[in-house]
């Protein structure tokens, strides 16, 4: 009855009940293995494996598109571009003010 819902053939119903008695012997075979008093070494998760391995190797797999260029130039560019555009202004500032007389230097903090 589920079946039919979900309008699936048999082939299609075949494949994914074959893909769940292979994921239940992967799932029960890692679970002997943890459960081993006797194992020696690491034990290696398939998932975490693929995980880092597709986590190191995105390089290789980047596309560059609008957005990820947009990303780019906003986290790349734009703020050490605006910090100096705010610290020239800031020094600007200083020497029209020293110009005219009216700048205080700040106190240090090494004298008292």
């Amino acid at each position: 009855m589920a079946d039919a819902s979900l309008g699936l053939s048999m082939e299609e119903r075949k494949a994914a009940e074959e893909r769940a008695v292979i994921r239940n012997e992967i799932r029960r075979d890692y679970q002997r293995k943890i459960n081993n008093p006797k194992a020696k070494g690491m034990l290696m998760d398939p998932a975490v494996v693929r995980w880092n391995h597709a986590r190191h190797s995105s390089y290789r797999f980047f596309k560059a598109t609008p957005k990820t260029t947009f990303l780019g130039i906003m986290w790349g560019l734009a703020p050490p571009l605006g910090l100096m555009y705010l610290f020239s202004k800031y020094k600007n500032y200083e020497i029209r003010m020293f110009e005219e007389g009216t700048w205080k230097k700040p106190r240090s903090l090494m004298r008292c």
